[in-house]
Order: C-alpha cells, then sequence, then structure tokens
C-alpha cells in the first residue's frame, strides 16, 4: 500500500490559536514589564533623593574642610554640592525640576526661634518650616531640602502603565552643626 502525502493549503486550528494567545497575552505581560522597570527607575530615584540632601546637610555642618576652616559654607555653595549630586546621579535632574532649599548657621539665625535661616535655589516650591532643634539654642539645626518632580521612564496607558505622569518626591535631612 502507497500511502498519499497529504498536503495542507492554509493554517491548521493549532497555528491560529497560538496566534490568538500569543495576541492576548502580549499586552499583559509588556504591561508587567514596563511597570517593573518604572518602579525600579523610581526605587534608584528614592535612593538618589535621599543621598542629595543628607550631603548637603552634611557638608553644612561640617563645612568640608572643618578643621582648617572656623566658619560654615554659605548656602549657595551646599545648594551646588546637592545639584551636583542630583545631576550626575540623575540624567534628566535640572534646576527647573528639582528645588532645593538650604537652611544654614551661614545665612543667620532667628533670635527668638532659633532656627537657622533659609535660602531656596531652583523652581518654588513650598517646603516646610524647619523646626527648632530640642536643644536650643546651644544648638542649630542645619536643614537641607530636596523637591524633584519625576517623569516615569515609559509612560502612556498603552501598556497599563500604573504610574501617573509626574511624580513630585520630596526629601529633608537636618543636622547639627559643628560652628
Amino acid at each position: 500500500m502507497r500511502r498519499r502525502l497529504i498536503r495542507r493549503c492554509g493554517p491548521s486550528k493549532q497555528e491560529g490559536q497560538s496566534l490568538l494567545e500569543t495576541a492576548l497575552a502580549m499586552p499583559l505581560l509588556l504591561g508587567i514589564a514596563f511597570n517593573i522597570i518604572n518602579f525600579g527607575y523610581m526605587w534608584f530615584l528614592v535612593l538618589t533623593l535621599a543621598a542629595a540632601p543628607r550631603h548637603g546637610a552634611q557638608y553644612a555642618s561640617q563645612g568640608g574642610q572643618a578643621i582648617a576652616t572656623t566658619s560654615a559654607p554659605g548656602t549657595s555653595a551646599v545648594s551646588t554640592l546637592v545639584y551636583d549630586n542630583l545631576t550626575n546621579a540623575i540624567g534628566g535632574a535640572t534646576t527647573s525640576n528639582a528645588a532645593v532649599q538650604v537652611c544654614t548657621i551661614a545665612k543667620g539665625v532667628n533670635s527668638t526661634t532659633h532656627v537657622s535661616l533659609c535660602d531656596q535655589f531652583g523652581p518654588a516650591y513650598g517646603f516646610p518650616a524647619p523646626a527648632a532643634d530640642p536643644e536650643a539654642p546651644v544648638f542649630v539645626l542645619n536643614r537641607v531640602d530636596v523637591e524633584y518632580t519625576v517623569t516615569p521612564i515609559i509612560p502612556g496607558t498603552a501598556f497599563n502603565v500604573v504610574l501617573p505622569a509626574n511624580l513630585k518626591f520630596h526629601r529633608q535631612v537636618s543636622m547639627r552643626s559643628l560652628y
């Protein structure tokens, strides 16, 4: 007996089912992948925004060369350090989307509340008022606030990206001065 080879003229039901399953699953898988990428980016930004004001407050309280000098660095020097930290760590950080407030003894101290005076750099942002040190007037706090507007790496609703188009992150660090 001879066997005949049957030639098929079109796609089988199995091939169509695979195509349909792929078409249904692909947006879900891309949405999960894009959200994971965005949440990872946001986590990186949170860590970076925690480090920048900490470096600024440390510099404001210790002065960089605390042994060689007897005066605290000015607010512009502290804000430059914070902006350098932000722009070197975050590619899109500029003075247009990051606001910095520096409250330091170098600017002065309010004689009645014993709170250091502040300068704000970058776009306008309503930073909360700095608090007095619990052991004032013996100690005065230096404070650095950073507020950054974040845009997700992968924006949009095409693949169910959960994060909104713009988020504002605020970090604040206070340290006692050595001066």
